[in-house]
Formats: C-alpha cells, sequence, structure tokens
C-alpha cells in the first residue's frame, strides 16, 4: 500500500479535513465522530478504519515524517477555514496558560496536571491541541532549530517575553 493511499476510502486530506471538524470534541464522543464523518460522506465503520489506519501510519517511523508533512498543512489550513482565519485564543492567553502548565503547582508543590488548567479557561483537551497547533508554527522553530512555515519573529519574541514575565511571578522573582 501507498502511504498515501486511502484508508477505508478516506484520503489523507479527507482525513484532516474530518479531524478539523472534529478538533472541538473529545475522543469519547464517537457519537459525534460518526455524525461529523456521515455528513461528511463518510461511514461510521469507515471513518473507524481511516481513523485507526493513519493514525498507525503516523506513528510510523517509516512512514510518520511524510504522512505529517502531508497532513498538517492541510489540518491547519482546514482549522484557519473553520475559525474564519481568526486566532483560537490570544497569544496573551497562550503564553499565560503554557507558563501555567509549566509552572503552577498545588499547595503541595506539584506540578498542577494541565487538565485543570485548561477547565479552569474552559477548553477542552483537543481544542488546547489546535491551539498548539496554531501558535507552535507562529512562535516556534521545530527540534532542530528550523523556522516554521508561518514564523513570525516578533510574536515569537513577545510570547517568550510573557512566559518569561509569568514565570517571575509563579517563580517569585522581582525584576
Amino acid at each position: 500500500m501507498s502511504q498515501f493511499e486511502s484508508i477505508g476510502g478516506v484520503s489523507l486530506k479527507q482525513y484532516a479535513k474530518l479531524c478539523a471538524l472534529m478538533s472541538k470534541t473529545q475522543p469519547a464522543e464517537t457519537d459525534k465522530h460518526a455524525q461529523i464523518a456521515s455528513e461528511n460522506g463518510v461511514t461510521n465503520e469507515n471513518w473507524e478504519k481511516a481513523k485507526s489506519g493513519w493514525t498507525a501510519m503516523m506513528m510510523n517511523p517509516q512512514h510518520a515524517m511524510a504522512i505529517q508533512q502531508e497532513f498538517m498543512p492541510e489540518y491547519q489550513r482546514c482549522l484557519a477555514e473553520l475559525s474564519g482565519d481568526k486566532e483560537p485564543c490570544s497569544l496573551e492567553d497562550y503564553a499565560r496558560i503554557k507558563a501555567a502548565m509549566m509552572f503552577e503547582k498545588d499547595e503541595a508543590g506539584n506540578k498542577v496536571n494541565f487538565e485543570i488548567i485548561l477547565a479552569g479557561d474552559n477548553y477542552k483537551t483537543t481544542e488546547w491541541g489546535t491551539i498548539e497547533s496554531y501558535w507552535s508554527c507562529i512562535i516556534g522553530q521545530d527540534a532542530h532549530g528550523r523556522i516554521l512555515d508561518k514564523f513570525d519573529a516578533v510574536k515569537a519574541q513577545k510570547y517568550r517575553e510573557l512566559v518569561q514575565q509569568h514565570s517571575d511571578r509563579y517563580n517569585k522573582i522581582d525584576r
């Protein structure tokens, strides 16, 4: 099988679109997934085959990079289209939440579970994945230091400054 051959009759491009359409659902909301798939011409049986097949392909080191290079731009394009090209949350909120995930501790000094932090801002885990996908290519670099396709140096610097401010607050550092 070619790495880009449809799985369950679902092409990689169509899979990316369906994933974007399902981005505000939770993994356990299989009824909603089936409904979204059906509304887009995919039976639940074929959706389940596609989901397990494409997930396995993305996790297979032999195919993962090539699949991700096709999937992510299409997924991000679909998310942008669905949002009307609006930010899923502000850079300020993204930095604040990321800092909380890194530095917030409970009374016992343990790191606070990220799901508790997200719930405080009324985000589901899957919504956070969408937010991460949006901001990471704007403010980040890959593991090898390469600038990503939508990198914005001004926003990246602002993000670093905001996270530093939040870090200082969590660590009680007065500058």
